[in-house]
């Protein structure tokens, strides 16, 4: 039965290519579990050496993958993953059936799937894995799935069924993450960031916790780095911060910027000095040279001989901090900006977030902000009512001009550049892959 599901997906897969009907991450999986709804538990079966990695979270999953994949590849560990981004069951079957052989081999030492949140527990159903890699928990396409609770919630049952034999790699910065693993059976592991790299003491308006996950008491914070992120205890209950792994100790030099890809970073190598290999100190270093940012994740792009930088946004946490990344590190005054913000499935057709961004510190650096996207109309709103908090001679200073296209808000927004200035896009999924095709092609990597 199963050659019979590989050879019929296979065909299918063909055909997409041939017709250029897609890429085929998402249509074969979707077949094939129509006709055998446990495809991927059966093709298991038959591959027990294969080790299945899990990456799950609001935000980092692409790159935290991405991460491990660079890394498995300077080990000469054999790897696959659903880089297409197709995060679903029938994604996940679309991935097998890539790289299945007909006689249904997985040739490959390891099987890197990042889920969808709210399909975790459909997942687990099909796949036991050796690892799950547990990010975060924000806010994320409330028309889709509810508030966090209801997340945390299916992830609360569905991790009740796991066994001593997976290992989990877990936010121990997230209180509510750290409520959901810390009695669980199998083997538990913690990362986070150091106190010192934390620098708020209050707590920020974009928070989706506050209370003690147990008791419901409010929380206390030493720190936070982000959101609910930081170093917490519950006087009621008494659950504390767990003591988390910071490779930062270690003499690590981070290849992406932002604190958010530290947690993403310190996950990744987590897992490979767990699950893959013990790594020495001086080896941290060398295992993590040479990876590029993934497409639409702080993505650097010549277009026209103008430098243009490409960041996925797509809820108030990932929006904010992509801001405050780029404040710290690339923009001092009169910037441009291009702002994509659309409303299609994968984005979300709820986009009440866009009033959870903190978008006073870009309107008082930016020159000039284009506007696109399906809901260009809502995103300029949005700006026009935060200018009403400025002083009056930067909003005048502001120029924000709303286009109804991606190709001629890109055109205006390289118009207005400068010699040698930099323009930097910030666009939800759908966006990022349209405004990426114009500026790139259809290249993913």
């Amino acid at each position: 039965m199963i050659f019979i599901n590989i050879i019929f997906g296979k065909f299918v897969l063909f055909l997409i290519r041939v017709f250029s009907l897609g890429d085929g991450s998402t249509w074969p999986g979707h077949i094939l579990l129509k006709l055998n709804k446990n495809f991927v538990k059966d093709l298991l079966k038959m591959n027990k050496q294969l080790n299945c990695v899990l990456i799950v979270g609001t935000n980092g999953k692409t790159t935290t993958s991405s991460l491990i994949d660079h890394i498995l590849k300077k080990l000469d560990k054999k790897c696959f993953r659903n880089n297409e981004g197709a995060n679903l069951l029938n994604g996940i079957a679309s991935a097998f059936l890539k790289n299945a052989t007909l006689t249904g081999r997985l040739e490959y030492d390891y099987a890197l799937f990042e889920v969808d949140e709210f399909n975790l527990p459909f997942v687990l159903q099909q796949i036991t894995p050796s690892a799950i890699i547990v990010l975060n928990l924000f806010r994320d396409q409330l028309d889709r799935y509810g508030e966090v609770n209801e997340i945390h919630n299916r992830w609360l049952k569905a991790f009740k069924q796991l066994t001593p034999n997976t290992q989990i790699f877990t936010n121990g910065d997230d209180p509510y993450l750290y409520y959901l693993v810390k009695d669980l059976d199998c083997r538990k592991n913690y990362f986070g960031v150091d106190i010192g790299k934390m620098k708020r003491t209050d707590l920020p308006h974009d928070i989706d916790f506050s209370y003690c996950p147990a008791c419901f008491h409010p929380l206390q914070f030493q720190k936070i780095s982000f959101s609910h992120l930081g170093k917490y205890l519950c006087e009621n209950c008494g659950i504390s911060s767990p003591k988390v792994e910071d490779f930062a100790d270690r003499s690590l030099k981070y290849p992406l910027k932002g604190l958010y890809n530290i947690y993403n970073v310190n996950a990744a190598l987590m897992f490979i000095e767990n699950e893959v290999t013990p790594i020495k100190n001086k080896d941290l270093n060398y295992l993590l040279s040479g990876f590029m940012p993934i497409f639409g994740r702080q993505e650097p792009i010549i277009y026209q001989e103008r430098k243009v930088f490409l960041h996925l946004v797509k809820n108030p946490v990932g929006f904010n901090q992509t801001l405050e990344t780029l404040f710290k590190t690339k923009i001092r005054s009169n910037a441009n900006f291009l702002i994509l913000l659309n409303d299609r499935i994968p984005d979300g057709r709820d986009i009440s977030w866009i009033w959870d961004v903190d978008f006073d510190r870009l309107l008082l650096t930016a020159k000039y902000i284009s506007i696109g996207g399906d809901r260009a109309f809502e995103m300029y709103l949005r700006l026009k009512y935060e200018t009403v908090l400025l002083p009056i001679d930067k909003v005048r200073r502001i120029k924000l001009k709303v286009y109804r296209s991606a190709e001629e808000a890109v055109a205006k927004s390289i118009m207005n550049l400068k010699q040698n200035e930099p323009l930097f896009v910030l666009a939800t999924y759908s966006a990022m892959l349209e405004v990426r095709k114009i500026l790139v092609g259809n290249k993913t990597k």
